[in-house]
């Protein structure tokens, strides 16, 4: 297959659009269910996302800096600080200032993380559509990234983090380039130059445009150079810009110490379960198929893999980090249901029973949880208290952190925020300063106290972890 990317050829392009736009009954009702699993998953993080709790603990730190970058004021600490910033600038300035306009930027942050989530889900439908054709496997791939992503990365869907808008990003300029293909426009400087603004937005998003420039390379050769070479003209440009802007702070931040070590990668393998079905259901119809779907996924899906996996050697580097896997795995098997009647399980299996079975497995995968939020938040009261009494807990909190002099350490970042206290202490930064040796315990706690730097420990019965789990619910509805 990926000695086969440069081939194009018309009648394979014509076959690619040959998959049938109307619906018959089984289609329907596929996408049906499948649409009713996604909007049962999403209702929760959308619930959830009302409450002023930490969700993550990214989003305050996230807050921070967009409070910072709406009020024009630094988004890149010295290097005495205890306060690290890694991240590139556009998503500060951008939830910062439509927080000017909006409101609290954590709650402007969070919003546009479940818009963002949709606007993905519609950018894999038009990438599979550009690439199969049809409606029945693009409506399928994408809803079920909506599913996916709701039910297993609640930490991020409808949390106040820059990643999910950044895929949009990038996913918008994969979706330009593809539908550019398949029009016959042959420039791809503006799909290549949009993912370099994504790429300012959030850094660590390299799947799409690292399999972007490949799949052009390969196809267009020469013809691609120039844009290609105009895209790594503009993000070297962004980095210089940056530099001028935000000093050689900018660098020190973005390239920050952090801890790699193999035992960070294993404690991360285990999450690839979630998505392995899909994954599997992909890799026996890649293998038996020579279209572009299959060529193109054949590149994107392993490539995110392996972006996955390298980042996961990194500490503090979780669920975002295969972000790029999940929108890769959502084009694939979206390529893979557009062609179930082609596919060697339509030899043993008719169209529709082939399509019932690999959407059922879908789904099954996804329901198969004892995590189901959204029938907590429906029938069981003490989990929807949680919630409430958690941001009860952060409002009082917050009160006493306020009449404390001085600057406050809060682990709970949230709770310093809503005490008006600025950003004193980075958990992260000072994990990672001990983690790679910078600094001892004993040196840190020194310098806290030389800072006058009050560290605030929050009550860990009401701040605990919220037990989401289904059957802990049935057995305290049963208990007396």
């Amino acid at each position: 297959m990926l000695s086969n990317i440069s081939v194009v050829g018309a009648s394979n392009r014509k076959l690619s659009l040959d998959a049938p736009i109307l619906l018959d009954r089984v289609d329907a009702a596929l996408i049906g269910a499948t649409a009713l699993v996604a909007l049962y998953f999403f209702f929760y993080p959308v619930w959830r996302s009302q409450f002023l709790i930490e969700i993550w603990f990214t989003e305050t730190w996230n807050a921070y800096f967009q409070d910072a970058a709406a009020a024009w004021q630094t988004i890149y600490p010295p290097p005495s600080s205890l306060v690290v910033n890694n991240y590139p600038p556009l998503s500060f300035y951008g939830v910062g200032l439509l927080g000017n306009l909006l409101g609290d930027p954590l709650f402007v942050g969070r919003g546009l993380s479940l818009v963002a989530l949709i606007a993905v889900s519609v950018e894999i439908f038009v990438c599979v559509r550009a690439l199969a054709g049809g409606i029945f496997g693009p409506a399928i791939g994408a809803l079920w990234y909506v599913a996916i992503m709701s039910h297993n990365f609640t930490n991020y869907v409808g949390a106040n983090d820059p990643q999910l808008a950044g895929e949009a990003i990038m996913g918008g300029g994969l979706a330009w380039l593809l539908t550019s293909e398949r029009s016959g426009v042959r420039s791809a400087l503006g799909p290549l130059l949009v993912m370099v603004i994504g790429g300012f937005w959030k850094h660590s998003m390299v799947a799409i445009p690292l399999t972007a420039v490949i799949w052009l390379l390969a196809r267009r050769r020469a013809s691609a150079i120039p844009a290609v070479a105009a895209s790594v003209i503009a993000a070297t440009a962004g980095l210089a810009l940056c530099g001028a802007i935000f000093g050689s702070d900018f660098f020190r931040n973005l390239f920050t110490a952090r801890d790699y070590d193999i035992a960070h990668l294993i404690g991360n393998l285990g999450h690839l379960q979630w998505c392995a079905l899909a994954a599997l259901i992909w890799l026996c119809w890649v293998f038996t198929s020579s279209t572009d779907g299959a060529r193109f996924t054949a590149l994107h899906v392993p490539i995110a893999l392996a972006s996955c996996i390298v980042q996961w050697f990194g500490d503090k580097i979780y669920g975002n980090a295969e972000f790029d896997l999940i929108l890769a795995l959502g084009i694939a098997i979206g390529v893979t249901c557009a062609s179930l009647e082609s596919s060697p399980l339509a030899k043993h299996l008719s169209g529709p029973a082939a399509k019932i079975t690999v959407v059922s497995l879908l789904l099954f995968r996804l329901l198969a949880s004892d995590r189901q939020e959204t029938l907590l938040v429906l029938f069981d009261p003490q989990f929807a208290e949680q919630f409430a009494k958690r941001e009860r807990t952060i409002g009082h909190e917050a009160a006493q952190v306020a009449a404390i002099e001085g600057d406050v350490y809060c682990p709970i970042k949230t709770v310093c925020r809503s005490a008006g206290k600025p950003f004193a202490v980075d958990d992260f930064r000072i994990e990672e300063m001990l983690a790679t040796g910078l600094i001892e315990q004993n040196e840190l706690d020194k310098l806290l106290a030389v800072r006058n730097i009050t560290t605030f420990k929050s009550d860990p019965a009401a701040m605990g972890t919220i037990d989401t789990s289904l059957s802990h619910a049935v057995w305290r509805g049963l208990m007396p």
